[in-house]
């Protein structure tokens, strides 16, 4: 992109920002209630044997995925939303055409489409192995999710942890430096973007199969700790304190399971 882009920045985000916003929240709200209304489905499909013989049960646990990654990631996503769709607005560096409705929904789709298939494939490999209550072939699979808990922990401290994570910490910074011109380079970037938010948080969603069973209280929970670490302004430290934090509790759910036993 052009120094120009740099130099408009404000006024890009100004312009967008309040739009995309509204927008955003009224989405979220309406993923929430589907996602809500539909838990009972969720359950009943999360049988494998059912799911992959059935093409229309796994369609229909795709599309349900993908709306509750719209109710968790959504929000946390704005700021690469808002910073995307300021830079269509740009002739020559001069925030001067209408924000390109068409290309902001090309960025968006493909960033939930890529989670949703990666929530389908990871939720079914974990049912298969029996990792998901009440689906656990013995006491000792009971461990899981402390175990996941303390691996999400440990993936803070990681450095592919940081390298995605520094991706997403300028969305500004993010659509300059892969910006792609048309509707195929919105696509792309939207792709993109979604790998690297996969690689931060990949370890949140198996969490939230394996200890929260996709319970709506664990969805509002990761939702949050994903927002507070992508969303704040000090990215890095915070992305360790949430590590400190899943590794502790990940520690107490591992003592009570031993001295339990």
């Amino acid at each position: 992109m052009e120094a120009g882009a740099a130099r408009s920045a404000p006024q890009l985000l100004r312009s967008v920002t309040l739009p995309m916003a509204v927008l955003v929240g009224a989405v979220v709200v309406l993923a929430w209630y589907v996602t809500w209304t539909t838990a009972g489905v969720t359950t009943i499909l999360m049988e494998p044997a059912r799911t992959l013989a059935e093409p229309v049960a796994l369609t229909l646990f795709l599309a349900i995925l993908v709306v509750m990654m719209v109710a968790m990631m959504l929000p946390s996503a704005l700021p690469m939303i808002v910073a995307y769709r300021g830079f269509t607005r740009l002739e020559n560096g001069r925030p001067v055409r209408p924000a390109d409705n068409v290309g902001t929904l090309l960025f968006i789709l493909p960033y939930f489409l890529v989670w949703g298939a990666f929530s389908l494939l990871a939720l079914l490999g974990l049912v298969a192995l029996g990792l998901m209550a009440p689906m656990m072939p013995s006491p000792w699979f009971a461990l899981a999710p402390a175990a996941v808990v303390l691996a999400a922990g440990a993936w803070q401290f990681t450095r592919p942890k940081e390298v995605c994570l520094t991706h997403c910490e300028s969305p500004m910074g993010f659509v300059m430096h892969h910006w792609r011109s048309g509707r195929g380079g919105a696509t792309r970037m939207g792709t993109r973007h979604a790998v690297y938010c996969i690689g931060c948080c990949w370890l949140f969603m198996i969490v939230l199969f394996v200890a929260g069973a996709m319970s709506l209280l664990w969805m509002g929970m990761i939702s949050i700790v994903i927002f507070l670490e992508k969303v704040g302004s000090n990215r890095l430290p915070m992305s360790r304190i949430i590590g400190v934090v899943f590794i502790v509790f990940g520690a107490v759910l591992a003592a009570q399971f031993l001295l339990a036993g």
